[in-house]
């Protein structure tokens, strides 16, 4: 089925895989595709956390994309939601050592793990480990997001961890990925 995934990947159709999803889309050869739509065999692997266990917690993320992901396109720069985590294999690597800087020179990093404060998350807030705090990414198009972090599990603010403390929206963290794509598609 490579063919007609990739011919729907070209016509701009989103594609969104979360947690084992980004871990397919990677087998895939759909993302990073820093060379090519959809590469003949991986280029990056999800591994192991650095803790060696499953990390399930919430966690911060920033939106560091510069526009082109239709995934963040209604979701302002810098803006920090907080989107749950659960995984045992959410570090991404590759063997091409240029990996990070060929992902921000695409402008193919879409949202970075971040502390409390916004900071450079370390342990726990970056829960595998991933390097320059990647938590996801998406192809050369901005059609295709992969992400550990889990927005469908926080759609409204009921689900968040924090919901009794009497927020204005009653909308969740994890919205705000659906709405953007949905207003592409409209």
């Amino acid at each position: 089925i490579g063919p007609q995934i990739r011919r729907f990947v070209e016509s701009e159709k989103p594609v969104l895989g979360v947690c084992n999803g980004f871990q397919i889309l990677v087998e895939l050869g759909l993302l990073p595709a820093l060379d090519d739509v959809m590469s003949p065999e991986p280029t990056a692997a999800l591994y192991t956390n650095d803790s060696a266990r499953f990390e399930c917690r919430p966690t911060l993320l920033r939106n560091d994309n510069r526009g082109k992901c239709i995934f963040a396109s209604e979701i302002p720069k810098k803006k920090v939601l907080m989107i749950p985590s659960a995984h045992a294999e959410g570090k991404l690597l590759s063997m091409d050592p240029r990996f990070v800087d060929r992902l921000e020179e695409n402008d193919q990093i879409v949202f970075r793990y971040v502390g409390e404060n916004g900071e450079d998350a370390e342990y726990p807030w970056n829960p595998n480990g991933s390097p320059s705090d990647i938590a996801g990414i998406c192809n050369p198009a901005g059609n295709v997001l992969g992400m550990m972090p889990h927005p469908e599990r926080v759609l409204t603010r009921f689900t968040h961890p924090d919901w009794t403390r009497g927020y204005d929206s009653e909308e969740g963290d994890g919205l705000c990925l659906f709405r953007s794509v949905m207003k592409k598609l409209i």
